[in-house]
């Protein structure tokens, strides 16, 4: 009879402790999934409605020369504006350049990244590069270093 009894009591403690945690699990839970909404949706529709106006890209020259000609410019346009290998970028030396655009042309906004080496090898096929904050390494001629269909690979 006495392990009939304890046997019962402990039952009965079991589900009781079993109980009150899915009651608390039920209580906290909506009140967690309530304040992410609250507090994520604003930023999200912020996040939405900005446009990107800048871009930043660190270039290194990885093409086993030196690099005479470099330029980021707006696709299309004829002026491609300033060398940023003025001088020469040596094989293994890298430049950052900053691009920034007015509000009004910067949404679908693309650009050419173009390069020419001391052998005369130039490079401007991809010309989707959009504002954003990139680092690329400009690749040798060998079509075994490419990673990719463009002469240049992201890292």
């Amino acid at each position: 009879m006495k392990k009939l009894l304890a046997l019962c009591l402990s039952a009965l403690v079991f589900v009781g402790c079993s109980s009150n945690n899915a009651t608390t699990s039920e209580t906290t839970a909506p009140a967690t999934t309530e304040a992410t909404v609250e507090t994520t949706a604003p930023a999200s529709e912020e996040a939405a409605d900005a446009i990107v106006t800048t871009g930043k890209y660190v270039v290194t020259n990885t093409t086993g020369e030196t690099v005479t000609e470099l330029y980021i410019y707006q696709t299309g346009s004829e002026d491609k504006g300033t060398n940023y290998a003025e001088g020469g970028l040596a094989d293994g030396e890298q430049v950052t350049i900053d691009v920034e655009v007015s509000e009004d042309v910067a949404e679908g906004y693309a650009q050419t990244l173009e390069y020419v080496t001391e052998s005369g090898r130039t490079e401007n096929a991809f010309q989707t590069l959009h504002l954003e904050e990139a680092n690329l390494n400009l690749l040798a001629s060998d079509a075994d270093t490419y990673t990719s269909a463009t002469p240049f690979s992201f890292n």
